[in-house]
């Protein structure tokens, strides 16, 4: 069995996460790299740029983090200034999308520009968003009468006002159908 304390940082540090993305505990980690404390691995990652969050090792961007130690999580031939200085995280799915980002930096700037030179009359088409049913006149006094109506179409529209709109009053909707009526054929 190989002694992983003779391993160089950059082997421990990416055997650690790879152990780490098969869910393992930090104290199993400890244990298969031959640590005796859980500490002794905390104090480890955190040397070069680690910090602990809810219990996964997490690759800091700032100070306290050796520039060398970016080539670990960022493939060869990105520099630092083309990364940014928050956090990379050590998903590798999410690396990946970082760096295809990086990679297709200038095809991206590309839209951005010609999208803010624009101009404003362009024709773009609009979809109508339809928010439901409003009741949106001036109410005055409510008045009780009675009106004859079909009977198919009153147990239709109660039927419609109990299914879909149990939040109206009744009075309210027939005045709003009585307001559009007139509106359509004044």
């Amino acid at each position: 069995m190989e002694n992983k304390k003779d391993w160089s940082y950059d082997k421990k540090i990416h055997y650690i996460l790879r152990l780490q993305e098969n869910g393992l505990s930090r104290k199993e980690i400890t244990d298969k790299m031959g640590y005796t404390r859980v500490d002794t691995l905390d104090r480890f990652m955190k040397k070069y740029g680690y910090e602990k969050f809810d219990g996964k090792f997490i690759l800091t961007m700032g100070d306290k983090c050796r520039q060398f130690n970016l080539n670990s999580v960022i493939s060869n031939g990105y520099d630092q200034s083309s990364v940014s200085e928050n956090q990379i995280f050590n998903n590798y799915e999410i690396q990946d999308k970082l760096l295809n980002i990086v990679k297709s930096y200038d095809k991206i700037m590309h839209v951005v520009n010609n999208f803010e030179s624009m101009e404003d009359n362009c024709h773009i088409d609009v979809i109508e968003v339809k928010t439901g049913l409003q009741i949106d006149f001036d109410k005055s006094e409510a008045i009780k009468t009675t009106i004859r109506v079909d009977k198919a179409i009153w147990n239709d529209f109660s039927d419609l006002c109990k299914d879909k709109y149990a939040h109206l009053n009744k009075h309210d909707l027939i005045s709003k159908s009585f307001l559009e009526f007139i509106d359509k054929y004044k």
